[in-house]
């Protein structure tokens, strides 16, 4: 690859993303985004019926649920949640899970 016109060859525009994407922190929301959509499939088909994922930040991720009591019994799953998420993200974008009463249709 011939060099440019600061003596230093041209950067590839993949590593120019990359790099852009860490600075605005954009890969960290895309990976909190994941762990949101990717909920139902990770938790399975019996927990995301009485289930949803709201949202992450910071590395904690929201689920709302139907009653205190459910809450309640799922807070004991958490870390098993937390572990199955992020291994599906690849990375570790949920450090906690807060379950809390939502509107539920």
């Amino acid at each position: 690859m011939a060099k440019g016109q600061n003596g230093k060859r041209p950067e590839r525009v993949g590593g120019i993303l990359d790099r852009v994407l860490k600075d605005l922190e954009l890969d960290k929301k895309i990976g909190e985004n994941k762990a949101v959509v990717l909920w139902p499939e990770v938790v399975g088909a019996q927990l995301a019926a009485k289930t949803r994922a709201v949202s992450v930040s910071r590395g904690r991720l929201v689920v709302e649920v139907a009653t205190s009591s459910l809450a309640n019994d799922y807070r004991f799953l958490s870390p098993q949640i937390r572990e199955k998420l992020n291994t599906a993200l690849g990375a570790e974008v949920v450090k906690s899970i807060t379950f809390r009463v939502g509107s539920w249709t």
